[in-house]
């Protein structure tokens, strides 16, 4: 399609150096094609290697993490020159730990999702879920541990990394063997590790959006892992199935969409975010996290939400720009 030159230019961030680097491009390719398609002029940058791009050089991006360069700065005086506003599709640390949002923050520099402060304590779980505790939101009990041993909740528990997303590193463990391989894989991604208390049941999440000037939640999605939960891999090969509308009453609906939205008010997030959450067999609901940058790939949850109300991507991509713009 033409560009539109009466369109704000856009530069869309991607890539980065977390374990989440391949779904952040595959997020920002989509992006970035959409816009393309409705005539806005985009350039995208790799914030692994601090190289801009153009649509048609997004195949050269490489995925594997060990083959960036050890050291990747950001052109800021480029950015505040040459585009009006900046689209973070990046996951976990270097683009959801709220350190690129500061940066952007400091130069006044117009970008899309949740600012720094809320980014940093949503990725840190164990800040999200006091201040979920303290607002009355119900979030599973769990500890946060630096040593095998020093677990107190008894099984069977979730193990996570502190501060991951896209279930990086999250394992389920019945027995104390296979807490010793949880504790391990999510060593592997943070030093401290959340020992979560498992909770069986529905698995739910809810995205928000932002209209008219607030927050609204989008139609319940309801997932059905062919695993035992929806994890990394799960996520983003295809091995689940995804209802949206979920299959639970209205009274079930009402009250997810309300902890959603309480848990984005309290993080004090803004523009869009998804919230996971857990319906157990005694229809109690237990958020589980928010995420300020949702996966925008097609398999994706939050644009499949957006699609059940009617909402086509190309056009939510395009009010998630003017949010931006509007702060």
């Amino acid at each position: 399609m033409k560009i539109d030159i009466s369109k704000p230019r856009v530069l869309i961030v991607l890539g980065g150096r977390s374990p989440e680097r391949e779904v952040s491009v595959s997020s920002g390719q989509k992006v970035a094609q959409s816009l393309e398609s409705l005539g806005y002029q985009v350039t995208i940058l790799d914030s692994g290697t601090g190289k801009f791009h153009q649509i048609p050089e997004l195949s050269n991006i490489p995925l594997d993490t060990k083959r960036l360069p050890e050291v990747a700065e950001y052109p800021i005086a480029e950015i505040k020159r040459n585009f009006q506003v900046v689209f973070i599709a990046l996951h976990g640390h270097g683009g959801e730990d709220g350190v690129l949002q500061s940066i952007f923050e400091s130069y006044n520099i117009p970008f899309v999702g949740s600012g720094s402060i809320s980014s940093a304590i949503s990725l840190n779980k164990s800040i999200s879920k006091e201040l979920f505790l303290s607002s009355k939101i119900p979030t599973p009990e769990y500890q946060v541990i630096k040593n095998e041993e020093d677990r107190k909740i008894g099984f069977p528990v979730v193990t996570k990394p502190l501060d991951q997303g896209s279930s990086v590193g999250v394992n389920i463990c019945e027995n104390e063997a296979d807490f010793k391989v949880g504790f391990k894989l999510a060593q592997e991604y943070s030093k401290k590790v959340m020992v979560e208390k498992y909770i069986k049941g529905t698995e739910l999440t809810v995205g928000i959006l932002e209209k008219n000037g607030k927050p609204e939640a989008l139609p319940v999605v309801e997932i059905i892992p062919r695993a035992n939960f929806f994890d990394h891999r799960a996520k983003y090969n295809g091995s689940t199935q995804e209802i949206v509308p979920a299959r639970i009453d209205k009274e079930l609906t009402q009250r997810a969409q309300k902890n959603a939205l309480d848990a984005f008010r309290v993080l004090r997030a803004r523009h869009f975010g998804r919230v996971d959450m857990i319906a157990d067999q005694r229809r109690n609901i237990y958020v589980l996290e928010l995420n300020t940058i949702p996966g925008l790939t097609t398999e994706s949850l939050f644009p499949k939400a957006t699609t059940a109300i009617g909402m086509k991507y190309e056009k939510m991509i395009e009010h998630l720009i003017n949010l931006g713009l509007n702060g």
